[in-house]
């Protein structure tokens, strides 16, 4: 049996934690640590001392940030597109189904009743078993061997004549589409950001927070506020970015809604 991936310490977080507990880890959390870290420069460092750094620090926060912000947007926004592209592929993979289970129409009865019976049990173990495998960026066997039946069943038909060949060539095709669909969904619900990307978004992260504590706001609770409010932007993009990485699970995870609509009959 093939041994199961193991999954990124991205991909883990989304799996074992609820949305609203990755919420608190991956925003809530940080907030509260650069919080305290700016309670304890200012205990450290009075706010009066800080003045003298400001003609300095102003152009270079504002420099970090135009420049981790440029980058953490293109991020987010290569991430939607992926997110995006794996919604359509699964729209399509079910207009291929559905376009399969109607062309077998075509096809002597005896022949028509089997792959149709196939085609059922496919999307019903597509539904109910592979969903919840593609979570973990697995497939499902049992669905893999369904699909397969599907394909071998066409590939020992024989063709009888010019009207079956037309819609035999088109099954086929769709056969073949939805097997590539079907293997870019398994490929992309375990695919996220390389390390070194998410070294560079969090390595960016924090550099742009630790700057934001060289202004020293004569009041503490003002300057802690504009802190949380930084912090708290910064790491409501990465937690987009966490829940876009994996189009199959996590809060805005892509249901087999597409497949449960299916005709047939």
């Amino acid at each position: 049996m093939k041994e199961p991936l193991a999954m990124s310490f991205e991909h883990s977080l989304v799996v074992h934690f609820a949305p609203f507990q990755l919420m608190l880890l991956g925003i809530i959390g940080p907030v509260i640590l650069a919080l305290l870290g700016l309670i304890m420069i200012r205990k450290v460092t009075p706010h009066e001392s800080l003045k003298q750094y400001h003609d300095i620090a102003g152009p270079f926060l504002n420099t970090i940030g135009a420049i981790y912000g440029i980058f953490l947007a293109l991020v987010v926004a290569t991430t939607w597109q992926f997110y995006s592209t794996t919604g359509s592929n699964v729209v399509e993979e079910a207009r291929c189904l559905q376009s399969l289970y109607l062309d077998s129409e075509a096809f002597p009865p005896a022949f028509r009743d089997s792959v149709r019976q196939l085609m059922r049990d496919y999307r019903d173990s597509l539904v109910n078993r592979e969903w919840k495998s593609i979570q973990q960026g697995e497939c499902d066997p049992k669905t893999t061997e369904l699909l397969h039946s599907i394909a071998t069943a066409y590939a020992h038909y024989k063709v009888r004549d010019p009207s079956e060949e037309a819609y035999f060539h088109e099954s086929v095709k769709n056969i073949n589409t939805m097997q590539s669909l079907r293997s870019s969904r398994i490929e992309d619900s375990g695919s996220g950001l390389i390390p070194f990307l998410w070294g560079v978004i969090l390595a960016g992260g924090v550099a742009t927070v630790c700057f934001s504590y060289l202004f020293g706001a004569r009041r503490l609770h003002a300057h802690a506020i504009m802190t949380v409010l930084l912090t708290g932007v910064v790491c409501l993009a990465l937690y987009t970015i966490v829940n876009l990485d994996f189009p199959f699970t996590g809060l805005v995870a892509i249901g087999p809604d597409a497949f449960s609509r299916l005709i047939m009959k």
